[in-house]
């Protein structure tokens, strides 16, 4: 065995990409995940089925096995986890643990941003139900716990009824038991992929976010992106603003970030950001399209090592879609590869495992696969993305096609 040692923590689909890129600079893998079944086991040389988010029992972990690279590059709870496992062992990491902390408490994270006059919406938090400050909610409103994964817990709320039961839920799910209620912008949503180098932030691309469709309450969660973004030059300058206001506010330098935002009337109003790769297809649309590799960027960032990173222009029209399944055990997909022959879609990806149980979450953790089309007009964008969802199916373990495709269309 190498003495080049290398924890990741979590074994989502995106790290399939880091362990293998990780196995090539000559480390060997473990992967801690708590599940038994996630993507990345495969790829690992070693499975320590731990929670990554137990800092305590990673940095045993860490010790025990003489771990010289503890990483994550795409969950930002395992992020933090990582900064803090590598501050208390002298280990190479990215950033501070302080500043994990700060970019995974979206209370703190949107103080920091307020201070910086980083454009952001009013906010609000609480410990209870009891305890919401009602003079600072204004409705439509947004509720989600300050410190989760997969968007869980994120709701829209119309009335104060809505608040509280969301509020509710957003606190069972906190490990820090807070709630966050912030005010909600009408507008469409983008996504700006960042690198915060040593001489400043630039933006790598813009996407606009297509939403599920649902009444009010549904959890606010994306059907996939649109590549790039319709921008002004207005709103594009203001994107870049942004991106030396965050990396700035933060003290970041050397690292792959990305933020939400919300093309308002007035403007562009950031949601939230992670100073990581996104999660889902981020890393393969960023370095297919955009011509960088962010997991090469990620694993550097955490060594300590500099990267010189210049993206290119995107010329042609993309779209990411993302693949839920109505409740039930996932088993296989059908049709994918006839519609890659024939040139409707450009690229798929299988997000779990056969035998994965989805449950009716709408979540980013329940995507079980996705695929990208690709074509030089939006129009044509779309034709090719209908198709598709005409002739795909995801068959569960009965063998009925449980696409729910009622979130697309």
């Amino acid at each position: 065995m190498t003495d080049q040692i290398a924890l990741v923590l979590g074994g989502t689909s995106p790290h399939v990409e880091l362990i293998n890129k990780l196995k090539q600079r000559g480390y060997y893998v473990i992967l801690v995940d708590y599940l038994n079944n996630s993507p990345g086991i495969a790829a690992a040389d070693q499975h320590i089925q731990e929670s990554t988010l137990d800092k305590e029992k990673v940095l045993q972990i860490a010790k025990e096995t003489r771990a010289s690279l503890v990483i994550s590059t795409c969950i930002d709870q395992a992020n933090s986890v990582c900064c803090y496992v590598a501050e208390q062992l002298g280990l190479p990491h990215p950033y501070s643990y302080q500043t994990s902390l700060d970019v995974t408490d979206k209370g703190r994270m949107k103080r920091i941003m307020t201070e910086y006059g980083i454009s952001t919406s009013p906010y609000t938090l609480t410990t209870s139900v009891e305890g919401i400050d009602w003079d600072k909610v204004a409705f439509p409103a947004v509720v989600k716990p300050v410190d989760c994964n997969s968007s869980k817990g994120v709701h829209r709320a119309d009335s104060r009824e809505e608040v509280l039961r969301f509020v509710e839920e957003a606190l069972s799910l906190s490990r820090t038991g807070y709630a966050i209620i912030e005010g909600f912008n009408e507008g469409d949503e983008i996504q700006v992929d960042c690198f915060a180098g040593q001489d400043g932030a630039q933006v790598l691309m813009t996407r606009q976010k297509k939403k599920i469709h649902g009444g009010n309450g549904m959890v606010l969660q994306s059907t996939g992106s649109i590549v790039p973004a319709t921008l002004s030059e207005a709103e594009d300058a203001q994107t870049k603003e942004i991106a030396s206001g965050i990396a700035k506010a933060f003290g970041l330098k050397n690292t792959p970030f990305f933020y939400q935002a919300i093309r308002t009337a007035n403007g562009i109003s950031v949601l939230e950001f992670a100073p990581r790769i996104g999660g889902g297809l981020s890393y393969y649309m960023l370095r297919n399209i955009a011509g960088v590799d962010s997991v090469e960027i990620a694993i550097n960032s955490f060594l300590g090592v500099e990267s010189d990173v210049k993206a290119r222009a995107v010329e042609r029209h993309y779209s990411t879609n993302l693949l839920y399944m109505k409740p039930g055990v996932f088993d296989h997909l059908e049709g994918v590869d006839e519609l890659k022959a024939e040139g409707v879609i450009y690229e798929s990806f299988q997000m779990k495992k056969s035998g994965t149980e989805i449950d009716s979450d709408l979540r980013s953790g329940n995507r079980v696969a996705a695929f990208i089309v690709e074509a030089d007009s939006p129009a044509a964008v779309r034709e090719k993305e209908k198709q598709a969802y005409r002739r795909i199916r995801v068959v569960d373990a009965q063998g009925n096609d449980a696409l729910n495709r009622e979130v697309n269309f």
